[in-house]
């Protein structure tokens, strides 16, 4: 994907000469540009944040009307949010660098790990603003189906981050039962009493 993305722009400085003014920066060196910057990868965030916003926007059965103010919506969010990833992914990057150091300084890990802390904190705020704006749009029905898929992909999160549980807690698409009851057979296939059976 990078090589290509590298032709590419090596193709438009070589076919289109406006590249060469100042004033002119097409799109595909911007993309270059910004994949050269090492632990950069943001533009792999937004894709993943869009893929995730979509799967839930499609549950929801949004009207023309509410799709259009949806996608006005959408292009603020990912200008607000872009920037902050970027940060993200740097002050990531810094962290692990500064932990995997020979020079260990534990002053520096505790700056930084602050800072990181700071840029997750302004993400949330951005994300939290949007989608205030999002539940405007929407009917009571459709908030309250947000509101669960919105819980449901949190606790998601939250046992991915703990790593020995992988299973989603969400129902998987296609699968012919409602959620409270694939949330019920999740519940009791994970019930210590069941590990325990499993084991013996």
């Amino acid at each position: 994907m990078k090589k290509a993305l590298l032709f590419a722009g090596t193709c438009m400085l070589l076919i289109n000469p406006a590249v060469y003014s100042e004033e002119y920066v097409s799109p595909e060196t911007e993309v270059v540009s910004s994949s050269v910057v090492k632990g950069d990868y943001s533009p792999q965030l937004i894709e993943k944040i869009k893929i995730e916003r979509n799967s839930i926007y499609n549950a929801l059965n949004l009207t023309p009307k509410q799709i259009q103010k949806k996608d006005e919506i959408e292009i603020k969010r990912y200008r607000d949010l872009e920037p902050v990833l970027r940060k993200l992914c740097l002050c990531r990057k810094q962290l692990k660098e500064q932990q995997s150091s020979k020079d260990l300084n534990n002053k520096s890990i505790d700056v930084t790990q602050k800072e990181l802390n700071s840029i997750k904190q302004d993400i949330k705020t951005i994300s939290n603003k949007y989608d205030k704006e999002f539940k405007k749009i929407l009917t009571s029905e459709q908030k309250s189906k947000y509101n669960m898929i919105r819980k449901l992909k949190h606790a998601d999160l939250k046992k991915l981050e703990q790593k020995n549980h992988k299973e989603s807690a969400l129902r998987p698409f296609g699968v012919p039962i409602t959620q409270a009851e694939y949330s019920e057979q999740q519940r009791q296939k994970n019930s210590l009493k069941n590990i325990f059976k499993r084991k013996n």
